[in-house]
């Protein structure tokens, strides 16, 4: 079995990557083969609306993205983690759904194999409003769902600005690995 994450921070040793790092582990210990693509640390060009994909199933661009798109296709879970940025997903994550246009099922061209994965989405956040993380788990779902992938579950912590938070609610690392361990009784 294999679990994919695609991850939206721009910082390597944040807490997003912290959480993602413990939902992994939780996996990891079940039996998954883990892969984890950080966005901030690839070369993702912005889409240029030129719509050739709209006619060949195919971006005109040369870049990371179709290696992160064969590597979901071929997982049977696919999370995706982001912190939030004014309320919403980071603008790394934002350029990748952009390019996925080719892979999205309003793609009158789209060329792929069926899928099986499952979706998640995780949302960390410095305030104290879940509403807001939940505009960010509504935003990767609609992106999951014109890859068709259901949303099978999410996971979101607020009140997180950095690593030095986790280790004052170190419960919330716990909580990580609890959900990750949720998601293997549903394989």
């Amino acid at each position: 079995m294999k679990a994919v994450c695609i991850i939206g921070s721009p910082r390597a040793t944040g807490s997003t990557s912290a959480i993602v790092s413990e939902i992994f582990r939780a996996l990891e210990a079940y039996g998954f083969e883990t892969r984890l693509h950080r966005l901030s640390e690839l070369d993702i060009g912005y889409c240029w609306g030129c719509k050739v994909c709209e006619t060949t199933g195919k971006c005109v661009q040369n870049d990371d993205v179709q290696r992160i798109v064969d590597d979901m296709l071929d997982s049977e879970l696919v999370i995706v983690a982001s912190p939030s940025y004014w309320g919403d997903i980071t603008g790394q994550l934002k350029v990748f759904i952009d390019r996925c246009t080719p892979f999205g099922n309003t793609n009158p061209a789209r060329r792929r194999k069926p899928l099986s994965a499952r979706g998640v989405a995780v949302a960390v956040r410095a305030g104290n409003s879940r509403a807001e993380n939940l505009n960010l788990v509504n935003t990767i779902e609609h992106f999951l769902g014109h890859l068709d992938i259901q949303l099978a579950s999410s996971f979101t912590v607020e009140g997180i600005s950095s690593e030095a938070d986790l280790l004052q609610r170190v419960e919330v690392l716990s909580d990580a690995y609890a959900f990750g361990k949720s998601l293997c009784k549903n394989v």
